[in-house]
């Protein structure tokens, strides 16, 4: 048997409720991080993460912390952000073509005749939302979008009309 030590944590959350003007996201993500800071909005939400492992070392009595990553790889079941989520292609054309597994996913499909983005997650929230969303073109050539079994955001870029 071989000997490991392990450094092991888990996350305590903290939270602020920031309301600012901007003008683009980016810009409103900066100035409620600098809003919060600035007049102290943070508060423990009580809410603790799982424990998680967060480097190994071979050997007893190690110092797994003193690395800048983890000498020996965390297994993605007991690392901190859990497993990845997993994509799955088909031979189909998007979106019916893609199924994820297991966590979220922004997805940008794109062939010279246009561009699809949107965001995919497994389980998908609210519990028992699978939307199925479809992308197909108009006989005028617009785009044609349809969302079954949920709520997706979607954003369709650079549809030219033939």
């Amino acid at each position: 048997m071989t000997a490991y030590t392990l450094q092991l944590g888990y996350a305590l959350h903290y939270g602020a409720t920031v309301s600012v003007e901007a003008g683009t996201v980016e810009e409103a993500c900066r100035l409620a991080i600098d809003e919060a800071d600035e007049r102290e909005a943070w508060r423990s939400t009580d809410h603790v993460s799982d424990s998680c492992v967060l480097a190994i070392v071979e050997g007893r009595d190690g110092r797994p912390w003193e690395h800048p990553v983890s000498p020996i790889p965390v297994p993605d079941e007991y690392s901190e952000h859990g497993p990845p989520p997993v994509l799955t292609l088909f031979a189909d054309t998007p979106p019916r073509a893609m199924r994820l597994e297991g966590g979220v996913l922004r997805i940008r499909f794109e062939t010279t005749e246009r561009a699809v983005e949107t965001e995919l997650t497994d389980p998908p929230p609210p519990p028992g939302n699978k939307p199925t969303v479809t992308v197909s073109r108009r006989s005028d050539g617009t785009p044609d979008i349809s969302v079954r079994g949920g709520r997706a955001r979607i954003v369709v870029i650079g549809w030219d009309a033939p």
